[in-house]
């Protein structure tokens, strides 16, 4: 994810492809956010490594397909297989861990996930920045190096991951997915999303198709509630979730803070390649403040968390620090010195260490032990959605604050060209214009850098109405929930095995 934005300019003149390139990013979001309901529950129902292989195996040819594409369109349908496989990965991984760590002991397995998604994210932008460095028509292998890796997961995957496998044929587990859930959340977020993205560049805002796609998305999510809440069996999303005041305020600002959080990793490279001037790889070499405290923070705050036997200390400080970092980033303009981009990004980053993967623990030890797995998905379905809109809405304001500011100031065919993205700083008949569109281009970054902060200011502030719950064995706990009253109808749960049992409140 990280390397496909930092070659996101050399990709976009590669194919021609102008302001729609941010599909490429939206796409892989997209795949990854459109099936992320579904994880949880399909690895309950069919065995959690059949669903993970199929994720890695959805990278590999995703990926593979990415680094043949001839044309735009070609790229961003292979994204959006990468993103399926993306999201059935970040979730399939945090349940595995689940199944197989204490809660307790998550804190620390989860800050060795949070070192190796930080070592990805470092080396994954200096890959491409080195790739595409003198040579533009390397930025293939930005997608073939992540697939030939996927093809090893698998392989280590297929002999070292325990299967533990679930009973009854595949005709009785295809019974069990609640296929009016699926479509309708699909069908909701795939509507939402495209007029979302490209409403105001692609689109007007007032179009007939945009109004259309919008309304009968709303409508379809509705329905999705709907049919979660009455009429599903076992439900995708089962809305007893949102019923906690703790959970859901955790469930919401994973889709809150996740909206900064991929606005900054998609437009801070953008600001230093477009208004700075910098290479892909001088551009790799700043952000690496951002990512190795952010993969130093998530190995620290696991040992802290089993230290602790609490999250909520390391979750507050790390809101706090990610707020203080998203507003230093005011700071930023056409002349910054490096040394600033040096510490802000460094505070940044360490906040979202602090709070990811002790945000996954929070989540799910505010859950109850049969719904950890659909806790997990649904967290990872709102992060996701929080992406999208994050890159959706944010590349929608800094149009239509570049198009303000440049509209009586440059020739109407010299705005087109910034708009789309084909104009280039070094072009010798614009350097007249040069000043005033890069003044122009900053705003639109400033603006986007300004919407970021109330938001992650809502996400510290809310936290503090959390429940600190104490992380225990998963045996103690258990047994404190069995204490607890049972609702008057059976509930559907999952079995240590991963099958689904039907437990009476009566027993």
């Amino acid at each position: 994810m990280n390397s496909t934005t930092t070659a996101l300019p050399t990709i976009s003149k590669a194919l021609s492809a102008g302001t729609t390139i941010t599909w490429a990013g939206t796409a892989f979001l997209l795949g990854q956010t459109v099936f992320q309901p579904l994880y949880g529950r399909m690895s309950d129902i069919l065995g959690r490594k059949p669903v993970l292989l199929v994720s890695v195996g959805c990278i590999f040819i995703g990926d593979l397909l990415s680094g043949w594409a001839q044309n735009a369109l070609w790229l961003y349908i292979t994204r959006a297989v990468s993103g399926i496989g993306a999201g059935g990965i970040s979730s399939l991984v945090a349940i595995i861990v689940s199944d197989l760590v204490s809660l307790k002991d998550r804190g620390k397995y989860q800050g060795m996930v949070s070192i190796a998604i930080g070592l990805g994210a470092l080396v994954g932008p200096f890959i491409t920045g080195s790739l595409v460095q003198g040579n533009e028509d390397r930025w293939r292998w930005v997608f073939w190096v992540p697939s030939i890796l996927a093809f090893v997961c698998a392989i280590v995957l297929v002999f070292l991951l325990p299967l533990k496998p679930v009973v009854g044929s595949w005709r009785e587990k295809a019974s069990k997915i609640d296929w009016y859930g699926v479509l309708a959340s699909v069908t909701g977020i795939v509507l939402l999303l495209i007029p979302i993205n490209s409403g105001g560049s692609i689109w007007s805002w007032h179009s007939a198709l945009v109004i259309a796609l919008l309304t009968l998305g709303s409508v379809s999510l509705v329905i999705f509630i709907f049919n979660e809440g009455l009429l599903a069996k076992i439900p995708l999303m089962p809305l007893r979730l949102f019923k906690q005041r703790s959970l859901t305020i955790m469930l919401v600002s994973g889709a809150l803070h996740d909206y900064v959080w991929q606005a900054t990793q998609y437009f801070m490279p953008l600001y230093f390649q477009e208004i700075r001037g910098f290479s892909a790889l001088e551009s790799a070499t700043l952000i690496l403040p951002y990512v190795l405290s952010q993969s130093i923070a998530g190995a620290i705050s696991g040992p802290l968390m089993s230290q602790f036997s609490r999250y909520a200390p390391v979750l507050r400080t790390g809101f706090l620090l990610w707020t203080i970092g998203t507003g230093l980033h005011l700071l930023f303009s056409r002349h910054t010195h490096v040394a600033i981009y040096v510490v802000v990004l460094a505070i940044e980053g360490a906040g979202v260490g602090f709070v990811h993967q002790p945000g996954l623990v929070a989540v799910q030890a505010l859950s109850k032990t049969q719904d950890r797995a659909v806790a997990t998905s649904t967290r990872n379905l709102l992060r996701s959605l929080g992406s999208v809109f994050g890159v959706a809405i944010s590349t929608a304001v800094q149009n239509a604050a570049i198009k303000l500011s440049l509209r009586d100031a440059i020739p109407s065919d010299l705005l087109s060209e910034v708009l789309e993205g084909s104009w280039s700083s070094g072009d010798a008949s614009t350097e007249k214009y040069r000043s005033r569109i890069l003044d122009a281009k900053m705003q639109g970054f400033r603006v986007v850098f300004i919407i970021l902060v109330p938001i992650m200011c809502l996400c510290s502030i809310g936290n503090f109405f959390v429940a600190d719950t104490a992380l225990k064995g998963d045996a103690q706990r258990q047994n404190q929930e069995r204490l607890k009253p049972l609702p008057s109808r059976a509930l559907e749960v999952s079995g240590p095995t991963g099958n689904l049992e039907k437990v009476d409140s009566e027993v």
